[in-house]
This record gives structure tokens, C-alpha cells and sequence, in this order.
């Protein structure tokens, strides 16, 4: 990609050496001359790429909506009003890279409240039971978004809820990465994101 394209905002893709997969990505922040922050729209994550990686995605792909779906632990808020580095950690270290098991509570203003449940050991383990024993939530039995939701949560940076649409074919210039509404058929993309939707 020509340097002049390699902005945040800028939608394209990237293939992974270990796998050989291309995967579609955002540029969140140019770190360097060599490196790039991005994020993965259809996963959800940020991860660092060289920047000779990235390519141009083609015009059929951009039509596609965000795999990726905003997510918030049910029935929990932060003791401090925000969640605390040492929360946001201890969530990190939860998740691993294990398969867990995600139960819905519901779906509200597109976001999709669930609770999360390790099932790897004899014990199932509910993170937000773990949270507030060490202190970092409360359980509140309502789904109250956080403070610092698009701080934690880059998707809500760039993924905006997606409205269905009576052409599939046309897809609007200037409208960031179209989210799929759970049980919509259709969604729109762009290629470019404004600086007023970041």
C-alpha cells in the first residue's frame, strides 16, 4: 500500500506468515516507519503487522459485514466506575487462549451482554464470580454499559450497527464497517473511515 494510504481508519488486509491466511484489519495507529497497530474487524483484537504486509482489499469483500460482535459481561459494573488496569489484566488472564463458554443474558442497543464460563477444569469457573471475589466488580443483575466501553472495546470504535438495506450491491463511500444486526440479513461497508466516525 502506498504510504499515503497507511492511516488509522483505513480498511485493508493482511496475511499472517504462520498461517497463510488473509485477514481483513483497520489501521488502529502507525507505531513506526516498519509497524503498524491494527484491528482485526472479523476477531475483534488489536495486533502489530509490518506494514509491507498490508494490502489493499478487494471491492467484494468491503461489502461484508463485521464477524466481530461488541460484547459486554452480564451483571457486573466496576467498584471504581471504570475498570481498573488490574481488572482489565485479571479478564486477560481468564481468557487465555482456551474456549470458553459464552451464555446469553441479552442483546441491547447492539451490544450483546453474556456471561463468560471457563469449563477447562472440574470446577466451571463464571468470570464475573471471580472478578468481584477479587475485588475488581460488583454484581448489579442489570446490564449497565461502562464508562470506558470504546477505551476497552476498539469494535465500538469502528463497527457501527448495521441498518438492512433493499440493495445489497450499493455500498456507502463515506460509513465505517457495518455491523450485521443478530438475525439482519444484510449489512454495508466502507473502505475508509472519516475522522469524525474515529
Amino acid at each position: 500500500m502506498p504510504e499515503s494510504s497507511v492511516q488509522p481508519g483505513q480498511l485493508c488486509c493482511v496475511m499472517i506468515s504462520e498461517d497463510k491466511w488473509w485477514y481483513r484489519v483497520i489501521v488502529h495507529r502507525v507505531l513506526s516507519e516498519h509497524d503498524v497497530e491494527v484491528f482485526y474487524a472479523d476477531f475483534g483484537n488489536l495486533g502489530t503487522v509490518p506494514r509491507s504486509c498490508l494490502r489493499f482489499l478487494k471491492w467484494c469483500y468491503l461489502k461484508l459485514p463485521a464477524q466481530a460482535i461488541p460484547c459486554s459481561l452480564a451483571w457486573v459494573k466496576p467498584v471504581e466506575g471504570t475498570w481498573t488496569d488490574a481488572a482489565t489484566l485479571q479478564f486477560r488472564r481468564l481468557c487465555g487462549s482456551k474456549l470458553l463458554v459464552g451464555i446469553v443474558d441479552e442483546y441491547v442497543d447492539d451490544i450483546l451482554h453474556l456471561f463468560l464460563c471457563d469449563t477447562s477444569s472440574e470446577g466451571d469457573i463464571y468470570f464475573h464470580n471471580v472478578l468481584k471475589s477479587e475485588g475488581h466488580a460488583e454484581i448489579c443483575r442489570e446490564n449497565i454499559p461502562s464508562q470506558g466501553f470504546q477505551e476497552l472495546n476498539p469494535l465500538a470504535l469502528y463497527v457501527q450497527p448495521g441498518a438492512k438495506q433493499e440493495n445489497a450491491d450499493v455500498v456507502e463511500p463515506d460509513l465505517p464497517l457495518q455491523q450485521q444486526p443478530l438475525g439482519a440479513k444484510k449489512g454495508i461497508a466502507s473502505s475508509r473511515l472519516d475522522e469524525g466516525e474515529l
